[in-house]
């Protein structure tokens, strides 16, 4: 009689003669000698750290604190305006006093209406492309999630050499060529590939600079992601 090496639960039943491998003999040893086999348990982890997966761009611990903030929300809320103000002038283009210019008495109702129609339509094109969908930050072993909308990305940590917060400061009193720095993660990358691989997520530097940055217009979001990682990847963090 031989033995069949049964991975589910260690017991012995006629097969079809087979060679024991190594993964199976010590379980078949455990069966004939009486002892309880367990069971290995799907929700056991393999590892302490979770492995990362290439193509993979959202599928972070569901326990993970998830960060989140809404950018373009004054651009949303311009456009509205141009929306209301210039569509109430378009559609009601006699409403107030006549104008004591000369050329705008000239200007016929009709034309007025196309004018100010088109700058509604361009307040609502603004509102379309600055519609205020929520940013979602995960940290953890693996690197930084991001999702927004159906976008999804993952910047894995083996990609990076360093990571730094910057802060937002205004312009140089007095240098007219001074431009304000806005709030961001600023990012090393391992590799000239890094801001393709990442284009939805990232921009390069200007002037050549290896660096990438994410920017994130919330400076208390860019503080709180930096602190994130810090309790990761504390090496990176500059």
């Amino acid at each position: 009689m031989t033995v069949y090496c049964d991975p589910d639960g260690g017991h012995d039943r006629p097969a079809v003669p087979t060679r024991l491998s190594a993964h199976c003999a010590p379980r078949w040893w455990l069966a004939r000698s009486g002892a309880k086999v367990a069971k290995p348990s799907l929700l056991e982890p393999s590892s302490t750290t979770l492995p990362f997966v290439p193509g993979q761009t959202w599928s972070p611990d569901p326990e993970t604190p998830v960060i989140e903030h809404r950018p373009g929300r004054w651009a949303f809320i311009g456009g509205l305006a141009m929306v209301v103000v210039f569509g109430l002038i378009a559609v009601f283009p006699d409403v107030g006093q006549p104008s004591a210019s000369s050329r705008a008495k000239n200007i016929s109702p009709a034309a007025a209406s196309f004018l100010f129609g088109a700058l509604a339509l361009s307040g609502l094109l603004v509102m379309i492309g600055s519609v205020p969908r929520t940013h979602r930050f995960v940290v953890d072993q693996r690197g930084l999630w991001w999702r927004a909308g159906r976008k999804s990305d993952l910047i894995a940590w083996e990609e990076l050499r360093a990571v730094r917060a910057r802060e937002p400061r205004p312009p140089v009193k007095g240098d007219p060529t001074s431009k304000p720095v806005r709030s961001a993660l600023v990012f090393t990358p391992a590799d000239g590939r890094f801001a393709t691989r990442h284009s939805a997520l990232v921009k390069p530097l200007p002037d050549a600079n290896p660096d990438v940055e994410l920017r994130v217009p919330n400076i208390a979001t860019v503080r709180q992601l930096a602190q994130e990682i810090a309790k990761v990847r504390p090496d990176l963090l500059h």
